[in-house]
């Protein structure tokens, strides 16, 4: 005798399953229905009561329908007192919402169960495909599977099968389950501490290795500064021959000369009369010079240090273009209303027969630097590497000049082949003859001198020697680029050091009027 039935809401946004129990069960959207349909979004009366099923004759039966709702069972009307089968699909109008209805058998007896089940599986065969009329097409959607019928099946035969079994069994698979887990517990806690004893014993083994680790490293750093102590001093020692071997050829000689021009009348000034010592400073102390003198134009030679920065481009010291500004007795004669003007200006580079002809590009102003550029034409010339990023300079480093010290003089005491009778000889020529036979014979080379940086702010500071004529030479830092134009040096009983302008000063210069890719093409 059938005590139940099961109902199955799909289509719906909230899709359920309920049993029930009662003899009137009731469907629809009102809030007091045993099976609510949410009816919002769907065309379904609100507040309604579409289907009610009661139990009467061994089966559940349609006592009420909704005529309004369109509800229709398996695709065929509905009628008052129809009895719900096993299966039975309802549907409301063109919703898409369906209801499905089981039978429960009495929970008293398994036999029902069985032949429940038993129907389901042999309404799971395939239905015939010959039929073509409404009723055959009904009878085909209850032969479909019933997936719900099945749940339902297997759920109630369990439950039947665990009330026959006797209590005894329960007892003796409840305590087996629990001996089981207590000795995984067991052996989980056992593992658990045995893990913990490994991993303290690791944690330690790590310590050492990492306190070992400490102390290798510290070995190696030692090490390492060793090494590159010992690498600084090679370097150190090796720098001076590299720079000479790489960039000496780089390096070359100024000489130029100047005269005084009365801005009034124009003309060059001269001697105000013959004379063999031809002094400037006459016995009475006045300047021995006029614009209509009698004697030869009063004329200036000078000679300092450059060094090719770029192809074609010569960088030096203003005061090296300037010669005037360091000569007392050009300030005396500035001072009569005379003006200086550079006459000529040669560049004398080693390995080089002939000088080439300097013109002075730019002179700055507020640092002790200038630009000269001339003809290089065809002859290979070094070009010295410029330190742009300013790596190159710190405290305690090591630098390397290179110059002409000493100018002309530094030049003949340092050839060897020439005796001291061809150089009382050398001695009575002009300055420009005799470095015109100098560089025709391949002796002019650059002086190095070495020493260390003591201070970078705002001129380098070095203790390098130099002496006049190495002015507006190269300073090479470690890195082997020149990090600075060589200026002037300070001697006292003391100490002795020498100034340098930064490189960047040069730079900003060069790159005004030096652009390389206008120049490579």
């Amino acid at each position: 005798m059938n005590n139940g039935i099961v109902i199955r809401l799909a289509g719906a946004p909230h899709p359920a399953t309920r049993i029930f129990h009662q003899e009137v069960v009731s469907v629809g959207t009102a809030p007091d229905c045993d099976v609510v349909i949410d009816g919002e979004g769907f065309s379904l009366p609100p507040e309604s009561v579409f289907l009610t099923l009661r139990w009467k004759d061994s089966a559940y039966r349609i006592t009420t329908v909704d005529p309004m709702v369109g509800v229709t069972r398996d695709g065929e009307a509905v009628a008052i007192g129809d009895a719900i089968h096993d299966g039975d699909t309802f549907y409301f109008g063109a919703t898409g919402i369906r209801l499905r209805a089981f039978a429960l058998t009495d929970p008293e007896g398994i036999t029902e169960s069985l032949r429940l089940g038993t129907a389901v599986l042999a309404n799971a065969r395939p239905a015939s495909l010959t039929t073509t009329t409404t009723t055959s097409l009904a009878k085909r959607r209850r032969a479909m599977p019933r997936t719900d019928v099945a749940l339902v099946f297997v759920k109630q035969l369990l439950r039947e099968l665990v009330n026959e079994i006797p209590r005894r069994v329960l007892y003796a698979v409840a305590g087996l389950a629990a001996f089981i887990l207590l000795t995984i517990i067991y052996f989980n806690t056992l593992g658990f501490l045995e893990g913990r004893r490994n991993n303290k014993a690791i944690n330690e083994l790590q310590q050492t290795m990492v306190a070992t680790r400490g102390e290798i490293d510290k070995l190696r750093t030692a090490l390492q500064e060793a090494r590159d102590e010992a690498s600084d001093i090679r370097s150190s020692l090796s720098l001076p021959e590299k720079v000479v071997r790489s960039y000496g050829q780089g390096v070359c000689l100024i000489y130029g000369t100047y005269v005084f021009v009365d801005p009034r009348a124009g003309g060059e000034i001269k001697f105000k009369e013959m004379s063999g010592t031809e002094n400037p400073i006459g016995p009475d102390g006045n300047i021995n010079l006029s614009i209509d003198g009698n004697g030869r134009v009063y004329e200036v030679e000078f000679m300092g240090t450059g060094f090719l920065a770029a192809k074609g481009f010569v960088l030096t010291n203003r005061h090296v273009i300037q010669a005037w500004d360091e000569d007392d007795l050009a300030s005396l004669i500035k001072m009569r209303g005379f003006r200086p003007r550079l006459k000529e200006l040669l560049a004398y580079f080693p390995q080089t027969a002939q000088p080439f002809k300097l013109t002075p590009i730019e002179i700055s102003s507020d640092q002790d630097v200038a630009l000269c550029s001339f003809d290089q034409g065809m002859t290979e010339l070094p070009l010295l590497p410029l330190d742009e990023t300013g790596e190159g300079v710190a405290s305690g480093q090591s630098v390397v000049l290179l110059g002409y010290p000493a100018g002309l003089d530094g030049l003949i005491a340092r050839t060897e082949n020439i005796s001291k009778a061809n150089r009382r000889i050398y001695g009575n020529l002009s300055y420009r003859t005799q470095l015109n036979e100098l560089a025709a014979n391949s002796k002019i080379r650059p002086q190095s001198t070495q020493g260390h940086i003591s201070d970078v702010s705002p001129q380098l500071v070095y203790d390098a020697r130099t002496d006049e004529g190495g002015s507006g030479g190269p300073v090479f830092g470690a890195n082997g680029k020149v990090i600075g134009v060589n200026q002037a040096i300070l001697m006292n009983p003391q100490s002795t050091a020498s100034f340098g302008v930064p490189i960047r000063y040069g730079l900003k210069l060069l790159k005004k009027h030096y652009q390389p890719d206008v120049a490579q093409g």
